[in-house]
């Protein structure tokens, strides 16, 4: 009768429960000091949080052992191997799991995931630029081709100004020569590109030779605006200006340059004295065109066999990488046939030792990655290296030092925003911002480019460092990989591990990518395996029934998860971060989350509950204790290894209390042969296997003065010792 009378509505039974003025009191005192507690020893210095907290999560007899507990508080649960991890009773993981602190992520600009993430980013800054470079390059010809064909005599016609005056053909110019936007560019393109006059800035020297230009503006007679060698050059140099030489997009359009100019070659210096073709034909032979001179080439191209001096022979071989360069620039050398004055023999062969157009051509796509992934490679690295001495947001967007502006621009390339263009004060709002407030700064930009900057760096609304912005922290993460291979059972094939293995790796990617609520939803792959993990997996839940779940006050009983009445919804949304409001809640934010504190808080009510119903009816007590734990237990070794528990399973089943002395395997097939522990999860059938424990318990107990569920449940009326939690 004490068991139906609390178990009838338990959230009757737990709200009487609350309304005590002495556990009221308790409640209001904890919701009100836990959120101060930033450390273990904070908790353990708070003797009326500590004994609440331990109370709630059935170690009230361990509350002196805080040497104990300070190792279980500060243990990382995402570790197999930390403190409350390798301890045999669960409730010191479950303890550890109600906090953030071993598993809390520290406060840091970047953590190592983010610093890779970002590095990544670099490293593949090039296909977005390579990507807008080929859109630029192609409403260019399409709108020069136009102003050219409404022309009807280009060689009567000023073109140079036709040109110029078009503002999109003249922006493109002053990209494709590197040069700051400014009214005197115009100017000087008009000079470079008619009279060949520079003033000896290298991006004008280069657009000079681009087009067929006379002084006057006009398109030299019998000839094109622009050969088509010509358009492959300007092309390749564009590509250059815009960082995206070594692309593939890039490395076409330098290899149909190539192609067409290798054949005017008559003299060495008519490689060297080409950029664009100097540079294919150094790349092939995976030599950096930054690092050597046009002259020292020329010397090389015309090095003979036998000479002992001159460029080439004179090369140092004092160490393994001098060497290694010394045989490139041989093979350079053996390539071609020029001779001794630069000029080809008398039968005009360009190429010796089996060299060829083709050989270059493979050696270039072979190469021409190479030194711009070094100089990322060395970029990301002295990033990282200044990176660990950072902490705050001025740090990294100071632009006065030289390190100061290649931080600044390495970060802004990284997400493919032109640092020439972005202004600090910009950043610093998008760096403050939090991408998962659908009213943040960075949010209303609605540009994903500022949203993924904002996810990479951890500021505080103060400029500080903090913690990371997690939908789910990395304790979660492990604990639902960990739920969602136990899903499919244990007789599992190897092929199936290997599946279940890939669903976890692409999982743990995608919620270290994800960056708002709206990012969870739409990714319908995410969202399936979380919901397998926690149980799920067969409920219609909608977009819009998910959001409501994932943004459930878990602190009010009436909130969208909690009147539910499946504890397997409630655990679904407290294995994320998200608040009421549908932000991302950091982990630094308070020792315990909503979430948390109120698992906290029932646990504390459920234990005072059972307790109070042990002083009147100690079946009684047993009984509810096996209704809140038993729903979890999948194996008979469950059972066995919580003496309470055991206890109902053995008086409910009519065993002798003799088979305790039984060995364990026995006692495990035993029970494994009497109970289907799937009945556990079905409400009815859980409580008709109470019901009749509760029998049995009364008749065997009807006439004892003290029974023995005080020992069970902790070894005296006011201990607890053995009760799990929630």
């Amino acid at each position: 009768m004490n068991y139906r009378l609390y178990s009838a509505d338990l959230s009757k039974s737990l709200a009487r429960v609350a309304t005590q003025t002495a556990v009221q009191r308790d409640a209001e005192y904890y919701k009100a000091n836990i959120g101060k507690v930033k450390t273990p020893d904070d908790l353990l210095d708070d003797q009326r949080l500590y004994a609440y907290a331990m109370k709630a999560y059935g170690l009230e007899d361990q509350i002196q052992s805080k040497g104990l507990m300070r190792k279980v508080l500060e243990s990382d649960l995402s570790d197999t191997n930390s403190f409350a991890n390798k301890l045999t009773d669960k409730r010191y993981r479950e303890f550890a799991s109600s906090f953030q602190f071993g598993s809390a992520g520290k406060a840091a600009i970047q953590t190592a995931a983010q610093s890779e993430a970002l590095a990544d980013a670099y490293s593949q800054h090039r296909v977005a630029l390579a990507g807008r470079a080929s859109a630029d390059v192609g409403l260019f010809k399409s709108r020069i081709d136009q102003l050219v064909a409404g022309i009807a005599n280009p060689q009567a016609t000023d073109v140079a100004a036709v040109i110029l005056d078009d503002p999109a053909l003249l922006a493109f110019l002053e990209k494709a020569a590197s040069l700051e936007p400014s009214s005197a560019n115009k100017a000087a393109i008009r000079e470079a590109i008619t009279n060949g006059t520079t003033s000896g800035h290298p991006g004008l020297v280069a657009l000079r030779d681009m087009f067929n230009l006379d002084a006057n503006g006009s398109v030299k007679a019998g000839m094109a605006l622009q050969t088509g060698a010509q358009v492959a050059d300007l092309t390749a140099t564009y590509f250059d200006s815009m960082g995206a030489g070594a692309t593939s997009q890039a490395a076409a359009a330098k290899t149909s340059y190539f192609a067409a100019a290798i054949t005017n070659v008559a003299k060495a210096s008519d490689i060297t004295g080409d950029p664009q073709l100097l540079s294919y034909v150094l790349n092939a032979f995976g030599i950096d065109p930054a690092l050597t001179s046009d002259s020292f080439v020329l010397n090389v191209l015309k090095a003979q066999p036998g000479d002992l001096v001159g460029a080439l022979p004179e090369m140092s071989e004092k160490t393994p990488e001098a060497i290694a360069l010394k045989q490139k620039f041989k093979a350079l050398n053996a390539a071609f046939n020029f001779q001794a004055d630069g000029s080809l023999p008398a039968n005009g062969a360009l190429f010796d030792g089996g060299a060829s157009v083709q050989t270059l051509e493979d050696g270039f796509h072979a190469n021409y990655q190479t030194t711009a992934l070094q100089d990322d490679k060395r970029k990301t690295s002295v990033f990282q290296a200044r990176l660990s001495n950072m902490k705050t947001i001025n740090d990294l967007l100071g632009r006065d030092a030289a390190f100061g502006k290649a931080a600044f621009d390495y970060i802004l390339v990284a997400f493919d925003i032109d640092p020439k263009t972005e202004s600090s004060m910009k950043i610093r709002r998008v760096l403050l911002s939090d991408p998962s407030d659908p009213n943040s700064y960075v949010s209303k930009l609605k540009d994903e480019r500022y949203e993924r900057l904002a996810a990479a760096f951890n500021f505080g609304a103060d400029g500080k460092t903090t913690t990371q912005r997690l939908a789910q922290s990395t304790s979660a993460q492990t604990a639902t990989g960990s739920l969602y291979a136990a899903s499919f059972g244990k007789d599992v094939n190897d092929a199936k591990k290997e599946v279940i293995k890939a669903d976890t790796k692409a999982y743990l990617t995608a919620m270290g990518q994800i960056r708002s609520l709206d990012d969870l939803v739409a990714d319908t792959a995410t969202v399936k395996y979380a919901l397998r993990a926690y149980g799920l997996q067969d409920e219609t839940i909608s977009d819009r029934d998910l959001r409501k779940l994932l943004t459930s006050d878990l602190s009010d009983p009436k909130s969208f998860a909690n009147a539910k009445g499946d504890k397997k919804y409630v655990q679904f949304v407290q294995a994320f971060n998200f608040t009421p409001e549908g932000t991302i809640q950091r982990d630094a934010e308070g020792a315990q989350s909503g979430a948390k504190l109120l698992s906290t808080q029932n646990q504390f009510l459920l234990q005072t509950m059972e307790k109070q119903v042990g002083e009147q009816s100690e079946g009684g007590r047993l009984a509810l204790y096996f209704l809140r734990k038993a729903p979890d237990v999948t194996s008979a070794y469950g059972i066995l290894a919580d003496k309470a528990l055991f206890e109902v399973v053995r008086t409910a089943l009519g065993l002798p209390a003799s088979i305790a002395s039984m060995d364990i395997e026995k006692q495990a097939k035993l029970l494994e042969a009497k109970i289907d522990f799937t009945d556990f999860q079905d409400a009815k059938k859980l409580d008709k296997f109470i019901a009749r424990f509760s029998t049995l318990y009364d008749t065997a107990n009807a006439s004892a003065a003290t029974s023995p569920a005080v020992a069970l449940l902790g070894g005296s009326a006011g201990s607890n010792g053995i009760l799990g939690f929630l």
